[in-house]
C-alpha cells in the first residue's frame, strides 16, 4: 500500500507545484498567489495523517524552495509546509470532519502560512517583509486558499479512496 500512497502524493505534488508555478502566479491576481501546493499538502495530510502530512509537506515545501522561481531562504518554505501538514492532520477528528470545517482549516492554514513566512524571514534578517502589506496578503490567500480547497480536498480524497482503499478516510 504504501508504494501506491508514495506515487500518488507524488503525482499529485509534482502536478499542483508545475500549475502552481507554470499558472497560477503569472495570472496577477490582486494579494497573494494562489497555493496549490500547500492546499494539497493539507488535502493529503486530512487523507492520510499528520505523519504523512508532515513528510509530504516536507518534500512539496523543499521542491518548492529549490524551484529557480522562488527566491528565498532553502528550506524556509519545507519547514512552513512541514509544519501545516502535520497541525492539519491531527487538528481535525476524522468523526469531526464536517465540509465547513475543512474548508475552514484550508483557509486558516493558508492565512497562516503568510504570517509564517514573514515572520521567519523577519527573524533571519531579511529586511524585505513589509508588515503593513501582510493583512491583505493574509486575507488573499485565505480567500483563495478557500477557494483552491472547495476543489482539491473532494478530488484528492476521492483519489485516495479509489487508490489506496485501505486508508480509513
Amino acid at each position: 500500500m504504501w508504494i501506491r500512497q508514495t506515487v500518488l502524493c507524488v503525482a499529485l505534488l509534482a502536478f499542483a507545484l508545475i500549475t502552481q508555478q507554470a499558472f497560477l502566479s503569472r495570472i496577477g491576481l490582486p494579494g497573494s498567489t494562489p497555493d496549490l501546493l500547500l492546499v494539497t499538502v493539507i488535502a493529503l495530510a486530512l487523507a492520510y495523517g499528520p505523519a504523512t502530512g508532515a513528510v509530504v509537506g516536507f518534500g512539496a515545501g523543499l521542491a518548492l524552495d529549490f524551484d529557480p522561481a522562488t527566491a528565498g531562504i532553502i528550506g524556509l518554505s519545507a519547514g512552513i509546509y512541514a509544519l501545516v501538514g502535520f497541525i492539519t492532520g491531527i487538528a481535525i477528528e476524522p468523526r469531526d470532519r464536517t465540509p465547513l470545517a475543512l474548508l475552514g482549516i484550508a483557509s486558516l492554514s493558508c492565512g497562516a502560512s503568510v504570517i509564517a513566512y514573514g515572520a521567519l524571514n523577519m527573524v533571519f534578517g531579511n529586511e524585505r517583509v513589509i508588515w503593513g502589506h501582510v493583512p491583505p496578503l493574509v486575507l488573499t490567500s485565505a480567500l483563495y486558499g478557500l477557494l483552491l480547497a472547495l476543489a482539491v480536498i473532494p478530488v484528492v480524497a476521492w483519489l485516495v479512496g479509489k487508490i489506496t482503499p485501505e486508508v480509513n478516510l
